[in-house]
Formats: structure tokens, sequence, C-alpha cells
């Protein structure tokens, strides 16, 4: 007992610990000026830890005046801390051990040494605290020191129970695991030893003893006889029971066996988890111990037994190791076995049989398993949250039944997936992908569980605390009501001192910090109380409050244990086929944290029994799981950003549709996301993706320098989209990207423009047909950079090359013009036009225009099929891609000058540059390259502004030439144009047609330059009125309407079969008027150019 010095001095500690608390909340106040402080709620790196450690040895725990019931509770309670704390070993060391051999086969028994000593030892341990712990309870009834009747051992029999099933899961594992094989290969290797003893380096005596050592070894565990050696050894204190005390105990065996089937076998079938199934091998290891000790076979409780290993058929241990209870049962109660029938068939089947419904409903079973996750997690988030500070009972209910919740559910899903798939192992049975993906969701859902926990790890202790002070609150005042019921009996001193030192021994034990130590205590007190002296049910109720105080002390290690999945590491062939998922859907970025916290959990593992194996598996793996993340992680998504770039730079072609909400918000997430953290290897997805993309843009630019303009805008839209900076590939600044250069087509200008077709609108030139699988094209840029590369002055040298080259087409016009045969059609057109002008609406009729189109075959064809008419319309189209070369040239030019003036402050002109130096007093070469700047820049504006206007120019020189009355056979070229303009679109009609067939000789789809040089020409010869006055359009938009209102009437009349004729008729009339509007519209926009 403590003395009085000492509780004053720990009641001054308090006080000063409390103060320092309060001075610390009142800092904290002044900082934040009394505004709410909002708590972190991430994974911090530090974190408390809230592990109760008891300071009083449990023998002071349970001291009384009652000396001998104070033996009687020091003795069992030590005992029954005594198998928690083998048990705690168990799982943690020597558990571990056994279940990774398998994972380390190649490492030498002699570095298993140590490992293998220790589990000897341990073995030892558990079968000697077995003994002494029945030894000890049996002496109670044996020796009658203590008042028995009506006492409950059911506290004290669950722990033979699970010293017990620490026994037969030991043995289970050893004879799993390789460990008996090389063990054995072993000894007779160091055996064979014995006969050359000259080259040990061991004296005889010290060689003995190792061997004996060796053999004590063998004898103890390598034997596959644990659980037998620890039942023979229990046998022996039957002799120490007289018959009536025998049956007392029995009875409380019995007793506790039937309760515990009867609540096991309703739990099983409603909340099948780890905890329930656990409890199953205990039952099923009682049950045995229960036989051999009393000989009490009940077929009625072994039946009741059957029908709950029927339901807890299979129980998942550690790694892949699986305990099957009925050959637990064939081995150790084979007579009940032999009369229950075919025993090893039924519990195939009800495996087989779960394995098919689990696999049946298993999508279901996830859809449902994450509703019901996600509502557990918000409630989480809601309960802990800033709202819900100040607790009151209510709410100590709800968060201590929210705790629980998440301890069942976390606990199903891991009895769930390692059953599946353990039992899929065993069996023999493939996993398919879909079970295996589904399974990774439900791992995926465990460790949400796990991640809402950590979030909220300080609030859930603090209320943890809260709680397990109410519950204390509760469990002490049911206590005292024992208490005092008891105390009302006036001569309890001298019937029920027994019963008083328990309850207040209780009482002791309760008012303290919860430990494991004081638990035992108070529940070993509480159950030498005689169940008379409690009120109704209230020492289950009692036990329910302990139990649910014990649990939720051990929450936050329970949730670890229950969200462990270590077990990947047995099964670890699964991992790569979670990365072959496609991780650019939003959801899987999403849960790819949650599958890196089971790696990283494996890695953990990985690590304990690397130094028990003095091996490196744990780097191995993280090794293997970068590689995985950078091959189907980070490299997909480096490709699939490249892609998104390339797409959006390449948005103005023809793309199929793409929903932003699957992709652009999928790959920002992953660049949100950024770092992928597994033990101590950080993975980041943005300096991988710069890499990658720095990389690429120089590459392939190095490869294809005219691409480097294409890779400067992905950079650039990287940047703005992503925020992504990538290295600058600081190739050579130059222009590269001019196509055909300006001096090759000066010099070849008649093949120019016979080999390629001009767009007015876009003013680009593309290649009529090639023998590669490309068409070239020139454009403004390709012009305006040939002309930065060879100097502005290259553009007069081809407006003169492209002078004398009409000057040789206007020779060949002009003999077709003077030709008599069309001369004298044209004479006798006008002679009809004048004739019919007054009574056709002043319109050149669309007849005459088919009429000379037709008659001008007549005259012959070329050697290519073509007509006069089609020659004539490619020399005006030659004519008029030379004239539109020159509005390129131009607009080039302008274009050079334009990036030329960007870097001037101004286009207005300033003071001189030569006066500014002159003033300036410096050196007269300074000066003098200050003039030839100014000149040059002077230069530079002028041919910006002004520009030359080169199509008047052209208009100017060729004019008078042609208006000269020498050349009157040119005065009716206005009146070719109808028919002209027909040809042209029968010739575009054909060629567009070309377009969507396989042989594209001829194919076409724009052709401008025939526009532009029927508007050059008819302003050369100033018959744009002579043009005008002809109508020819609206001739042609009266011609198409008059079709159309005949086509109207025969659809009115016409049979099916005509109906099917006059939908093509349609169709060519439309095509035919949108050609001609193409036309018209081409041929009014290039007039404009000649007014």
């Amino acid at each position: 007992m403590r003395t009085d010095v000492e509780k004053e001095a720990g009641s001054t500690l308090l006080k000063k610990y409390g103060q320092f608390f309060k001075q610390q909340y009142q800092d904290c106040i002044s900082i934040f000026n009394n505004e709410y402080w909002e708590e972190n709620k991430t994974f911090l790196p530090v974190q408390v830890v809230m592990e109760s450690c008891e300071l009083v040895p449990i023998t002071e725990l349970v001291s009384s005046d009652n000396t001998l019931m104070t033996k009687v509770l020091s003795v069992l309670s030590s005992l029954c801390i005594e198998v928690m704390t083998l048990k705690r070993e168990a799982y943690e060391r020597h558990f571990i051990f056994l279940a990774a051999y398998h994972e380390y086969s190649k490492s030498d028994i002699s570095s298993q040494m140590e490992a293998i000593c220790q589990l000897s030892a341990f073995t030892s341990r558990c079968e000697d605290t077995l003994k002494n712990l029945c030894t000890q309870t049996f002496a109670l009834f044996a020796e009658n020191i203590i008042n028995l009747s009506k006492i409950q051992l059911h506290y004290i029999i669950n722990h033979i129970g699970e010293m017990f099933t620490t026994v037969v899961l030991l043995e289970l594992l050893i004879s799993s695991s390789l460990l008996t094989r090389n063990w054995h290969n072993y000894c007779k290797r160091l055996k064979s030893l014995k006969q050359s003893a000259e080259t040990v380096d061991l004296a005889d005596d010290k060689f003995i003893a190792v061997l004996g050592a060796i053999d004590n070894i063998t004898a103890k565990v390598m034997n596959d006889d644990i659980v037998q050696n620890s039942l023979n050894s229990l046998l022996g204190l039957r002799k120490t029971l007289i018959d009536r005390n025998c049956s007392m105990i029995a009875d409380q065996f019995s007793h506790y066996l039937r309760h515990a089937i009867a609540s096991l076998d309703k739990l099983v079938q409603d909340k099948p988890n780890v905890s329930s199934m656990n409890k199953c091998i205990k039952i099923n290891a009682l049950f045995v111990v229960n036989s051999h000790l009393f000989g009490n076979n009940d077929k009625k409780n072994f039946k009741a037994l059957m029908e709950l290993n029927t339901k807890a058929h299979s129980i998942p241990i550690v790694g892949t190791t699986v305990w099957f209870p009925e050959q637990f049962l064939q081995r150790y109660l084979s007579s009940l076995c032999v009369s229950h029938g075919k025993l090893s068939q039924t519990m195939l089947k009800a495996r087989q049989a779960y394995m098919n419904s689990k696999k049946s409903s298993l999508t279901r079973d996830v859809t449902t398993l994450q509703a019901v996750c996600t509502q557990w997690v918000l409630n989480m988030e809601d309960i802990y949250s800033s709202s819900h500070r100040e607790l009151g009972a209510a709410e100590m209910n709800v968060h201590s039944k929210t705790l629980s919740d998440g301890v069942d559910l976390a606990s199903n899903i891991n009895y769930s997936i390692l059953t599946l798939i353990n039992l899929h192992l065993c069996l023999g049975v493939p996993l398919s992908k879909s079970v295996l993906k589904s399974l990774f969701e439900v791992t995926e859902v465990l460790k949400s569980i796990k991640n809402a926990v950590s979030r909220n790890h300080d609030q859930i202790l603090n209320s943890v605390n809260m709680v397990i002070q109410h519950l204390t609150f509760q469990a002490t005042c049911s206590v005292l009501e024992v208490k005092k019921t008891l105390m009302g009996d006036k001569n309890y001193a001298n019937k029920r001192l027994d019963d008083l030192t328990c309850i207040v021994i209780a009482e002791r034990a309760l008012k303290g910090t919860v430990t494991l130590e004081r638990n035992i205590a108070a529940n070993i007190a509480l159950s030498f109380i005689p169940e008379s002296i409690y009120l109704d049910d209230s020492y289950e109720k009692l036990g329910l409050l302990l139990e649910k105080i014990q649990s939720l002390a051990n929450f936050m290690k329970v949730m670890e244990d229950l969200c462990n999945c270590s077990w990947v590491v047995w099964h670890q062939n699964v991992i790569p086929i979670y990365f072959e998922q496609n991780f650019t859907t939003q959801l899987n970025v999403l849960k790819l944290k949650y599958f890196l916290m089971v790696l990283e959990d494996c890695v953990v593992f990985l690590h304990k029994t690397d130094k028990q194996f003095r091996e490196d598996k744990a780097n191995e793996l993280l090794d293997n799981i970068k590689v995985l993340i950078t091959e189907n992680v980070l490299r997909t998504t480096n490709q699939n950003m490249e892609t998104n770039l390339r797409l959006h730079i390449h948005s103005h072609l023809q793309l199929d549709v793409i929903n932003p909400f699957t992709t652009d918000m999928t790959k920002k997430l992953l660049l949100v996301i950024d770092r992928f953290r597994v033990q101590c290897v950080y993975m980041a997805v943005i300096p991988s993706l710069e890499h990658y993309l720095s990389t690429m843009y120089y590459n392939l630019t190095t490869v294809v320098l005219s691409d480097w303009k294409t890779y400067g805008e992905m950079r650039q839209m990287a940047k703005f989209k992503f925020n992504l900076t990538t290295v600058k590939d600081n190739l050579p600044t130059q222009t590269l990207e001019q196509g055909l250069d300006v001096l090759e087509i000066m010099r070849n200008i008649h093949i120019f423009v016979s080999k390629y077709l001009y767009n007015l609108n876009n003013q680009i030139f593309i290649e009529k047909s090639s023998n590669n699988k490309h068409l070239n094209s020139i454009n403004i840029k390709h012009i305006a950079n040939s002309i930065r590369t060879h100097g502005t002055g290259i553009m007069n040298t081809t407006v003169n090359f492209t002078y004398q080259f009409l000057k040789k087409k206007f020779f060949t016009f002009s003999q077709f013009m003077y030709d008599e045969h069309i001369k004298s059609r044209l004479i006798k057109d006008l002679r009809n036009f004048k004739e019919i002008a007054d009574t056709n609406g002043n319109m050149y009729p669309y007849k005459c225009a088919e009429k000379f189109n037709k008659g001008i075959k007549v005259l012959g064809l070329a050697e290519d099929g073509q007509s006069y008419l089609d020659l004539f319309r490619d020399l005006i189209s030659q004519i008029g891609n030379a004239m539109g070369y020159v509005r390129m040239i131009r607009s080039g030019g302008r274009h050079c000058c334009a990036d030329a003036t960007a870097f001037l402050p101004s286009l207005e002109p300033t003071k001189s540059f030569k006066e500014l130096a002159e003033e300036s007093g410096v050196d007269p070469k300074v000066v003098q390259a200050s003039e030839v700047l100014e000149s040059n820049i002077n230069c530079l504006i002028s041919n910006f502004i002004q520009g030359t206007e080169y199509f008047k120019l052209l208009l100017d020189v060729f004019a008078p030439v042609f208006r000269n009355p020498k050349n009157i056979h040119l005065k009716n070229f206005y009146l070719i144009v109808p028919p002209l303009t027909l040809n042209f679109v029968e010739h575009m009609i054909l060629s567009k047609d070309k377009i969507s067939k396989r042989n594209k000789v001829g194919a076409a789809f724009t052709d401008d330059g025939f526009a532009m040089g029927i508007a050059y020409i008819l302003k050369l010869l100033d018959q744009d009125p002579s043009f005008e006055a002809l109508h020819w359009f609206d001739s042609v938009w009266k011609h198409i309407k008059d079709e159309r209102k005949v086509l109207d009437e025969q659809k009115a009349k016409g049979s099916v079969q005509l109906q099917q004729a006059l939908a093509l008729t349609e169709k060519k009339i439309k095509t035919l008027e949108e050609e001609f509007k193409l036309l018209y519209y081409s041929l009014t926009s290039a007039r404009i150019f000649f007014r």
C-alpha cells in the first residue's frame, strides 16, 4: 500500500501538471486571438499513442487483509496476465516467423538458430503456464479452502482456452512450414560430423552439449506433438481431484462450452469476423481439453459444435495458414468424429459452397460494402468534427457504437478477404481476374477505414478517454450496488468476508488507469462473488462493461491489426495485376493511394522478418514496387499527358469528341496527388512528367527540326494548362518552316502554277498530286520565313519573274481568242444575246453556255482527252495562280516586316538617331552607324505601313496593251466567261468526286486561281461592266430554279422507281448550285482586288 507521503507527492505533481497544461492553453488562445483553432486532420509523422502501462505490481493491486483470498486472486490474475502476454508474443514474433518461413526457404538453419531457440523456450513457457493455470484452478476445488458454491469460473476457463489455442496454432504453423524438414536435415548433417569430430572446432563435451540441445529442441518442437504433450501433462491433474470436486469443475467447463457454442452460433451467422472465428478455435480447443480431462463426450454438445464448425469451416491464422476444425477434431477426438459420419466431405462441400456463394455475390457485396463503409467514414468525420466537442452521455454512446461498428466492419472485411483468397489456394482453385479486382476494391475499402481513423486520430483518443471514464464510472457504480447489497446483511463480516474482499479489490482495480492487469484483476475478483449476490443479470452486464472498456482502450491497436494487409506478402504475384488497371480513370487514381498503403504494410512486415532471417527482402520488394509504379503509372501518365497536349495543339483539325470530365480532370488529379510514398521511397508524378516532356521535346525537335514551333506551343500549353515547367532545349534559334523556297518557286514559276492549286480564302497553295503519302502546301508563314532568310529585295525580283511568265501566257491567251472558230462563235452568241435580251430579262441564256461548251469539243480533243475550252480554262487558272502567288509574296513580306517591327517601341517617326548621336558627341563611326540604323528602320516602317501595290503595277503594265485597238479580237472575251464558268464547275464536281475514290488522280477540292484569273483579265480588258450586263449568275439561279420546279412536278406524279432516279437528279442539281455559289463568291472576292 502507498504511504501518505507518496500520496501527497502524487497530488502535488498532478497539480503542477494541470497548471502546466492550463498555461499552455492560455498561450495558445493568446496567439490565435481567441479565434477557434482548427485541428490539422492529416496523417502526421508524430502521433500520440495511448498505451497504458501498469506500474503497480499485481500482488499490491489485489492485496487485502484477507490473506487467503489475496493469494488466490494474485496467483490467478498473474497467470491470466501471463497467458495474454504469451498470446501477444506469439502473434507478434513466433507466428510471423513461422508464417514467413516459406518466403525465406533458402535461408540457412544456422542463421535462424536464435529464433528457433526462442520458439522452443516459448513452447515450454506455454505448456508450463497452461499446466500451472489448470493446477491452480483445480487446487481451489481439491483443497476446498474457499467457498466455491455458485461462483463462476468462466473468465478463468476462457484464459485456459486462450492458452491452449495458442499451443494449437503454434503446432499448426510449425507443421505447415518447411522448418521441420530443414531442421531434420540440419540435425542429420550435424550428427554426421560426430564421426569426424576433429574437423569441428569444438571440444567433445561442448559438441555433445550442442547435440543434446538439438535433441531437446527436436523433441520439444519438431515432432508435431506439442498439443498431445500438453494434453498428456494435464491428465495428471485429475488425480488431485476427488469425484465431487471433479464433477463441479467439469460442470463449469460444460456450462461454459454450452453457453459459448450457443452464443457463437448466432454470432458467426450474423457477424462472421476475425474475433468470432478465433473464439470458434478456442471453443474447439476447450472441447478437446474438456474431453481429455473429464472424459466428457456429450454428443449433444459435439453435434452443436459441428454445426458451428460447418459455418466456421475455414479460419485463416497468419499468411496462408488456415485452421480446419475437422482435421483438429479428427486427430484429438477421433472416436466422436467417427460416429459423426463423413465429416471431411461435409466440410469440403461447405467450403466449396461458401466459395461459390461469395464469388457469385462478390460484385453486389462490394457495392454494399462500399456504401456501408462510406456511411461509416462520413459518420466518423461528422462526430469528430469541430462542432462536436462537448460529450454528454448520449454522445458518448454514439461515439462508442461508431467505434465498435468500425471494428466489426474492419474485422468482417479482413476475415472475408483472407478466407476467400486462402481457400482458393488451399483447394487449388485459380482466382479469376474479376474476383481479384473485386478483392482489390475490398482491400481499398479496408484502407479507407484505416485512413479515416488516422485522420481523426487525436480526436478519437480524446473521445475514447472520456468514454472509458464514463464506462468505468458505470462499472464502479454497479460494483458499489453489489457492495451495498452485501453490506445490507448484518452478519456479512462473518459470513461473507471473502465476497466483500473480492468486491473491494474489484472496486480498487477499477479506480485507476485502464490497463490489462487491472481489467483481469477486476474480472477475476468479480468471478469469485456468488451469483446470488448480484441483482438480476448485473454480473453479465459488468462483464460486458469491462470487455467494452478493454476493447476501447485497445481500439487503435486492434484497428491497426485488422486493417493491416501484410498478407499480400504471401500473394506477391497479384501485385502486377493491380497495376494493369487503367489509371487514366479518376476513380482508380484516387484509390491508388490505398493500395500503396497495402504495399507499405508488406514492406514493414518484411522489415521485421528480415531481422529474424538476416536477409533483405524488404528492399527487394521496394525495388519491384518502384519498377511497377514507373512502368504502369508514371510512364502511362507521361504518354497520356503528351497525347493530351498534342490533341489540344491540333484541336483545329477534325478530332473525335472528348469528354473533359473523364480525361483532363483525371490527369490534373494525378498532378494534384503528385507524390506516391511507400515507406521511405517517394515517387513524384510532376518531376517525372516534366523530365519526360523535356526529353521528348528536345529529341523530337532534333529529329525533325521543322517541328520546333509545334513543340514550343506544346511547352507553353503544358505550362498554361498543367503548370508544368520544362527545361528549355536551347537549340539554335532559326526558322526552318519554309516549305518550298521562294527562290525555287521563282525560278520554276511555270511549273509551280501548273502543279499547285490556289485557295483564295486561306491564302495557301496545295499540291495537285504527289507520289508521296502527303501533299505539300505553301502558306504565308513559309513565304515570310523565306523572305526573312533571303531579304525583302527578293520580293521585287519575284514579281519581275511573274511579269515575264505572264507575258508568255498572255501570248497564248491572245492566240486562242484570235482563232476564227472562237471569234466567230462569240460574235454569233453576242448577236443572239442582243436579239433575245428584251424577252429574256437581259440575261445570258444558260442553254447558250451549254451549247458553246459542247460545241467546242467538236473542234477536237488534246492527247489527254481535254477540249480546247478545258485547256483555255487551265491557262486562265495558271494566270490566276501567278496573281495569287504575287498576293502571297506581298502578305509574306508584310508578315516579315511585322515580326521585325515587333521590337520597335513605336512606328511613329521620332527624333533622328543621327541627330541624337551628334548631340552626344560620340565617335564619327557611331554617328555613321546610327544613320544606317535609322535608314533601315525607316525602310522597314515604310514597307510595313505602305507596302508595294504589286497588283496595281501588273495592271498598269498590261492594261494599255490589252486595250490597244490592235487587239480588237479580245473585245468579246466577256462572252466566253459563262461557258468557261460552266466548264470550271463541271471540272470541280468531277475533281471533288475523285477525293472519295480509290484512284485519286485529278482529285482537288479548291482551284481559286480560275476566279483570280478571270477577275484579272476582265479588269485588264476593262470588261467588268460588259460582263455584269450579261447577268450570267442570275441566269444560272433561274435555270436551277426551273430545273427544281420541273423536278417537283415529276415527283408528284412519278412511281417508286422514278422517285429514286429523281433523288439522284435532285442531288446533282444541289451539287451544281453549291459549286456555282462557291465560284460566285470567289469571283466576287477576287474582283475586289482590282477595283
